[in-house]
């Protein structure tokens, strides 16, 4: 083993160790090389290692013989990256993040940080139309100006609403009101408006994200998605080399779009917020619950007997279901806030159609593990205005630049500049979208969303989500609950 092998590997010594400072491709290689090679990973990076150029001709050569070639694209999935993302719209933002499941980001949060004026996303389809692009400007600037009226209006109401308690200093109690005011007046921004975001990912999963985002009717995803693989192919070059527009993406989504059109034409999306669950475990069963208990209960004793499934299956034919209750409290009794449920409640599956805010989508996408199926930004089904801008007398500011809105979205409607309009939907309008999950994504729901800290509009949304599966899973849900609650 080379004197320089230290420079790669956290020990020579152990069998456990880390690898690094060599390129991710490299790194892919050697990770690769195991299914073919008795040899450990030490050995191979020494092997790789005497090649030029740190063993990236070598991994060339690896990659386009078996990853190009030949498919194996798990290899890919050893190489991963880092990528700043900035100064994006938040359209953009939210489109990178349903790429895949497997990215990882971390974004600006309007929560926390005040954006600055003049910070937003200027479609290129308005290069030619000036009339439409001076009138675009003018309702971006007119929605900052919105946001900063309510934020200054809803920070001195707090003040007063919310006196500092006694022994606590008013200089942090004030800045605890100013994330308040924060989170309610970004209601008024744009999804035009810029935003960073780091992201970490595979090279699988970013080639994945980048073909889709290649195939995307917005002008800025696909100019975006250009530049990020412009970056990333200095370290990852032939893992992203065939990641291009997928015509079958592209069609598939005109030809969609233009039938669906002519079958919903005269129909019309209703103003409703809310949740409503539309499928469940056990929702053709009059005991729904029941059903739910024995997947879980019999995923369970299969994984603690040498019973096959069907074994286990007739094993609790008709058995009395407190008795299958009592198998599943056992398998969660002991779970602590920061622990995560069994394997087998992920076998007890829902699907909910949510109408929220976009302001609560973007917290809700970040939720990979429920597979999402989304509509288009629009302004057809109504705003939400938060509570506080109510009770602070601040309703007619947002009212006003919301109408403005709905105004130019109408009429880059009406001019066939479809995805231009989108950018003008605000943070209160409400967007429909469907998600399918499992119960144990759901227990993550609860404990991270309706906690104390948790927002109020996607609390809201997530109280109501567990509300409507007690009504058919209520010993399910119990847990969950008292777990956030802390009982």
């Amino acid at each position: 083993m080379p004197p320089d092998i230290n420079k790669y590997v956290s020990n020579t010594d152990r069998d456990i160790y880390t690898v690094s400072n060599l390129p991710e491709e490299v790194i892919a290689v050697i990770f690769a090389y195991v299914s073919r090679s008795p040899k450990s990973f030490r050995d191979n990076i020494s092997t790789v290692i005497e090649e030029e150029q740190h063993g990236r001709e070598r991994a060339i050569k690896f990659h386009e013989k078996w990853v190009l070639h030949y498919g194996h694209a798990s290899v890919a999935e050893h190489a991963s990256v880092h990528v700043g993302v900035e100064r994006v719209s938040r359209l953009f933002s939210s489109l990178l993040e349903l790429t895949n499941e497997f990215l990882s980001f971390t974004e600006y949060s309007q929560r926390y940080q005040k954006p600055q004026r003049g910070d937003f996303f200027i479609p290129p389809e308005l290069d030619g139309r000036p009339a439409l692009k001076s009138e675009y400007t003018r309702l971006n600037d007119s929605l900052y100006e919105a946001y900063s009226e309510l934020n200054e209006g809803l920070f001195e109401w707090l003040k007063k609403e919310s006196p500092a308690p006694e022994g606590r200093e008013e200089k942090t109690h004030f800045r605890a009101l100013e994330k308040l005011a924060f989170e309610d007046a970004r209601y008024a921004l744009g999804l035009s408006t810029f935003t960073n975001l780091g992201m970490t990912g595979n090279a699988r999963a970013l080639e994945d994200a980048l073909s889709k985002l290649l195939s995307s009717p917005y002008p800025e995803a696909r100019l975006r998605a250009e530049e990020i693989k412009d970056e990333v192919s200095f370290s990852v070059p032939t893992l992203v080399k065939y990641a291009n527009p997928s015509p079958y993406i592209v069609e598939t989504a005109k030809e969609l779009t233009s039938m669906c059109q002519d079958i919903t034409k005269q129909e019309h999306g209703k103003n409703s917020t809310g949740v409503t669950l539309l499928d469940w475990t056990g929702a053709h069963s009059d005991t729904p619950e029941t059903e739910a208990l024995e997947v879980i209960v019999s995923s369970v004793i299969f994984s603690y007997s040498n019973l096959s499934h069907r074994e286990v299956s007739e094993l609790l034919e008709g058995k009395d279901p407190g008795h299958l209750t009592a198998v599943f409290k056992q398998s969660i009794e002991k779970m602590g806030k920061f622990d995560n449920p069994a394997e087998a409640l992920r076998l007890v599956n829902y699907r909910a159609e949510f109408v929220v805010s976009e302001a609560c989508w973007h917290q809700l996408l970040r939720h990979r593990k429920v597979k999402w199926i989304t509509q288009e930004p629009t302004v057809i089904h109504g705003y939400l205005t938060p509570p506080s801008i109510v009770s602070s007398g601040l309703e007619e500011v947002l009212a006003r630049v919301v109408k403005n809105s709905e105004e130019l979205y109408g009429k880059l409607m009406n001019e066939s500049l479809h995805t231009v309009a989108s950018y003008v939907v605000t943070n209160a309008h409400l967007r429909r979208v469907m998600g399918s999950f499992d119960l144990w994504e759901l227990y993550h729901l609860i404990n991270l969303r309706t906690s104390e800290g948790a927002q109020w509009d996607i609390k809201n949304v997530i109280t109501t989500l567990a509300e409507e599966v007690s009504r058919y899973h209520p010993n399910l849900l119990k847990p969950a609950l008292k777990r956030v609650r802390g009982e």
